[in-house]
C-alpha cells in the first residue's frame, strides 16, 4: 500500500507533539525534491520512525537519505544494531581488507 502526505503529517503530529510541525516538515521535505530521491513518504515515515521523536536528529536522516535512502529504510526494517554484531561485522571487514591488502 502507498504511503501518503496524509499519513506523513498525521505520524509528524504523534510523533513530535509540542514541537513546531511546520519546521519538522520543512526539515523532512528536503528529501524526495531530486528524481534520485524515490520514495518521498515512505521515506520520510522511516525518518520519523528512527528519530524516536527527536527532531534534532531529522537533519542527519535526511541527508543520508540523500546519499542512499535505502539505508534508511534498511536500518528502519532492522532495528538498531547490539554493539556486539556491530564489533564483529567490523572484525570481518578489516579482515577483507586486509586480505585483499595481500598480494
Amino acid at each position: 500500500m502507498p504511503h501518503t502526505r496524509e499519513d506523513v503529517l498525521a505520524a509528524v503530529s504523534v510523533t513530535f507533539k509540542g514541537d513546531p510541525l511546520e519546521s519538522i516538515l520543512s526539515e523532512l521535505d528536503l528529501y524526495g525534491v531530486e528524481p534520485h530521491e524515490p520514495e518521498r513518504e515512505r521515506v520520510q515515515l522511516a525518518i520519523i520512525e528512527l528519530s524516536g521523536g527527536s527532531k534534532d536528529k531529522i537533519p542527519q536522516y535526511v541527508q543520508i537519505a540523500k546519499t542512499d535512502y535505502r539505508d534508511i529504510l534498511a536500518w528502519k526494517q532492522l532495528g538498531p544494531l547490539q554493539a556486539a554484531e556491530g564489533e564483529r561485522l567490523q572484525d570481518e571487514a578489516r579482515a577483507l581488507i586486509e586480505k585483499w591488502g595481500k598480494k
